[in-house]
């Protein structure tokens, strides 16, 4: 039988991939790649391969006799064996490399952990000088850096505002123009710099002795221009960068912001920072609304109707329907301002429902309602939520440890905070 081009017919299973067919070795096979020369029909369901170059893997007999047969049933099938072939040899290739990346970021980690534990045994008593300096400081602290170390210094900003230090950044370029007025008498200038020779940061130290300031430095260098220039200097030595070439700021941002975080967290412990102080500043986030108490959210005294168990109806409607807070309730107090009733609620839903026309100069307690529970105003929210769905009411009379009444903590207001 002579050789012949082969013709694609209808019959997609002599239908050959016209890359295979013009001889092209296809980038994405790669070292398991077949390039076929000629392809000769021999029959509506059968091929001969004449000639082919089996490279990679396809050097075992058995893959090339597996290949060989494929063909003759199908040349898709052979395009399919060697694509996955390669897939595989490619999966083997990135698993070496994922390999190395790990242990790369092993290592970084490791010389990263190896700094902040040398960092512990360098730290002196200077911390201790600059924490009283800020106790008694009448001002904030200010704190300045450039480059990676001003986003080291925001992120030390951001620690001592929440934890109860008063705090903020200024940029040393934008400083020198116009915004040095931001200082004031009493404040405490934090610098950062690794080198201690940044420019900027030394003109802008140059700058702010004009007022009554503390400087203190974060720097790896102690007898750097800004440590000589600085009142009190945190010296986090010399680091060696996790970089691979040594340059890029890693391991020496993280010493000053541990730096930064053992000022902080000193501070907030010496100012006997407590959970409620911190969720007070952090009422937004899941911590602030675990530790907020029932009377950081409930309807203080002044806003609320309050009666004697002997006031007339009427003036105790009158009282509800002008105060300046519509909350439908009010609240019956009798001896040592204790709750006794809550006036609303069941009654006016009954006043609607039966059109009834209650004698107006009874007194409120005929017509009152017994609280079903009152609550501490020291409580969770969680506290309270739980008494909404256990009574099914919408107000409870909130008391103080006295269990005097002191307020009102309403369901709408404990789900939206919630």
């Amino acid at each position: 039988m002579g050789e012949k081009p082969f013709a694609a017919t209808s019959n997609d299973e002599l239908a050959v991939d016209p890359v295979i067919r013009t001889g092209q070795r296809p980038s994405r096979y790669k070292a398991a790649a077949i390039t076929y020369q000629k392809v000769i029909p021999i029959s509506e369901r059968a091929v001969i391969l004449p000639q082919f170059d089996v490279t990679g893997e396809w050097q075992d007999s058995s893959l090339r006799m597996e290949a060989a047969i494929m063909a003759i049933v199908s040349p898709k099938v052979v395009l399919h064996l060697h694509d996955k072939r390669a897939q595989q040899h490619s999966v083997a290739g990135a698993s070496d490399r994922n390999i190395a990346m790990l242990e790369r970021a092993r290592a970084i980690i490791r010389q990263e952990a190896a700094a902040l534990e040398s960092l512990s045994n360098r730290i002196d008593e200077n911390i201790c000088l600059l924490v009283d300096h800020i106790l008694s400081s009448t001002g904030i602290v200010v704190v300045c850096g450039v480059g990676k170390s001003r986003l080291v210094g925001e992120k030390i900003s951001a620690i001592l505002t929440s934890t109860g230090t008063r705090s903020i950044t200024l940029d040393p370029v934008d400083a020198l123009h116009g915004d040095l007025g931001r200082v004031r008498a009493g404040d405490v200038i934090l610098a950062l710099s690794n080198s201690g020779e940044t420019a900027e940061l030394l003109q802008l130290i140059r700058a702010v002795r004009q007022f009554s300031v503390i400087v203190a430095a974060i720097t790896g260098r102690a007898n750097s221009s800004l440590a000589k220039a600085a009142d009190v200097v945190l010296d986090i030595g010399l680091m060696q960068e996790a970089c691979a070439l040594g340059l890029a700021p890693t391991t020496s941002t993280m010493a000053m912001a541990a730096m930064g975080d053992a000022l902080a967290l000193i501070l907030q412990e010496r100012r006997g920072f407590t959970r409620q102080d911190f969720a007070r500043l952090h009422s937004g986030g899941s911590l602030g609304r675990e530790l907020m108490q029932i009377r950081d959210l409930m309807w203080p005294l002044e806003a609320i109707p309050v009666f004697r168990p002997d006031t007339p109806l009427s003036l105790a409607l009158s009282s509800m329907c002008s105060a300046a807070r519509k909350l439908g309730v009010g609240v019956v107090i009798g001896e040592h301002r204790k709750v006794v009733g809550i006036l609303g609620g069941e009654f006016i839903g009954r006043l609607v429902e039966h059109g009834a026309s209650p004698d107006l100069s009874d007194p409120v307690e005929r017509h009152m309602q017994r609280p079903f529970a009152t609550v501490s105003g020291h409580a969770s929210l969680d506290r309270a939520a739980q008494l909404f769905r256990e009574y099914e009411i919408e107000m409870i009379p909130v008391h103080d440890e006295q269990e005097e009444f002191v307020g009102l903590i309403s369901r709408q207001d404990v789900l939206k905070a919630s």
